[in-house]
């Protein structure tokens, strides 16, 4: 692969993580602290998207893999999904003058709408990474590029909302408008670094001839959607690998949504300086880029998974009990955080790669776009359960929104659900991984048993 084909298809990763980060990390707390809703319901706004997702995600799988355009076959779903995904996130994040419940139905249903434009874009881009390359180290260098972009996402995401809303409010800006607006400006990117890509992409999309018409399946319909999900989920390595994407991510919630409220009530810091914490988070992910993937070519990228998992499950639990107070204790806490958090991303998606030939090898079919779109399945879920949990906590905590000082019980509550509540999900996700069957070596044997199929066809 050329490096202007690793650019082009990485651009729109900034617009996947603005979009992911700002709803797993500022949703929560908008929620109850600006659109004054309940924590409980918060929790269960969030849980009732990923639930509607899960139900979407099939049909989106399964769509995807049948498109095809004189446009090509990925490009042209991206498109068409990338305004409404625009759109929703500004009004995911629009106070609205309505009652309570009134409220907590609007914020639901845009949240609907906003993971099934999410998915609608995820699913066929993830896809399309697949199609640029079969090379096991190829695949690893593409989506350590797309995670470069990623983390530059997660830049403007964790940058501009703090230190914009803050700047806005300065000038008189009421919070809640000043928060719609940020979600504007953030919408915006999103949808053009994905024009960005659906254009830099052409020569890895081409356009679909009658010829490149799918075959129909037997089972048509619903059911048959759903037969083909499930046959996709039943295949061993996708088991293991669901498992440890849904644990690494409910982890992933949980501390991006638990972080603020930390930062905000236990350490008691400014806007300023929050904003300044949640910029070093990503920057030491990009300066780990390079590590990450010298060690996922050298050995595997299991292997590389489970050793970083470790070393952020070993730091959380330690300042858990030394506490989180001095100047270096803040230090280990962001490195931890970053390793918990950042890590899936840099090679999780490259795995999924995987598995696609892994299932060409056995079914015989190209089903890309539903395998992939199980990371964005469990993406839904796991922002669903991490922020149901969270808010269940923090509510039988007996957390307040409208007050800026936090009872004892809560503050220990919230100090908790940044170090040990995580890190156990991500115990779980690191020996799912470990027992994850597709090694470098497996994957090099099932390429050779494909090119064997394809010379005897």
């Amino acid at each position: 692969m050329k490096r202007s084909d690793k650019l082009g298809y990485s651009i729109a990763s900034t617009g996947d993580a603005i979009a992911y980060t700002f709803i797993g990390t500022f949703l929560m707390f908008f929620l109850t602290t600006v659109a004054k809703i309940d924590p409980a319901k918060a929790g269960i706004i969030s849980a009732v998207g990923a639930i509607w997702n899960a139900i979407f995600n099939p049909f989106m799988g399964y769509f995807s893999d049948k498109v095809r355009t004189r446009f090509g076959k990925r490009r042209p779903v991206m498109l068409a999904f990338s305004i409404p995904l625009g759109v929703s996130l500004f009004l995911l994040y629009t106070v609205v003058p309505l009652p309570e419940n009134l409220k907590a139905i609007y914020y639901g249903l845009i949240l609907m709408l906003f993971w099934t434009s999410y998915t609608g874009f995820f699913v066929p881009y993830l896809a399309l990474g697949a199609e640029y390359t079969t090379n096991y180290d190829d695949r690893i260098l593409l989506r350590l590029y797309a995670s470069f972009f990623n983390m530059m996402g997660i830049l403007i995401c964790m940058f501009s909302p703090t230190l914009l809303i803050d700047f806005l409010k300065s000038k008189g800006v009421e919070t809640d408008h000043a928060w719609s607006l940020t979600a504007g400006m953030l919408g915006l990117i999103i949808m053009t670094v994905i024009f960005i890509t659906v254009h830099l992409s052409k020569s890895k999309d081409l356009p679909c001839s009658k010829e490149d018409a799918p075959i129909k399946d037997k089972g048509t319909g619903i059911p048959g959607i759903f037969a083909e999900y499930l046959s996709v989920a039943k295949l061993r390595p996708m088991i293991y690998l669901t498992i440890a994407s849904l644990a690494s991510l409910i982890c992933y919630a949980i501390l991006m949504s638990d972080m603020l409220y930390f930062m905000t009530y236990n350490l008691r810091f400014s806007p300023k300086i929050i904003a300044l914490l949640l910029l070093i988070r990503p920057l030491l992910a990009v300066a780990i880029i390079p590590l990450v993937g010298r060690i996922a070519i050298k050995t595997d990228k299991r292997l590389a998974i489970i050793a970083f998992y470790f070393i952020g499950i070993a730091l959380m639990v330690l300042l858990h009990f030394i506490g989180i107070e001095s100047k270096f204790t803040i230090a280990l806490y962001l490195l931890a955080l970053m390793l918990c958090t950042c890590i899936y991303w840099q090679l999780m998606p490259a795995i999924y790669y995987d598995v696609c030939d892994y299932d060409r090898l056995h079914s015989g079919k190209s089903r890309q776009g539903t395998i992939v779109s199980f990371q964005g399945l469990i993406e839904a879920v796991a922002v669903g359960a991490g922020s149901l949990i969270l808010g269940t906590l923090l509510k039988l905590s007996g957390f307040d929104g409208n007050a800026t000082v936090q009872n004892s019980e809560t503050l220990a509550r919230i100090e908790t659900c940044t170090t040990i509540i995580p890190v156990i999900f991500l115990a779980v996700a690191a020996v799912s991984v470990y027992l994850y069957p597709i090694t470098k070596r497996a994957h090099e044997e099932i390429l050779r048993d494909l090119a064997n199929n394809k010379r005897k066809d």
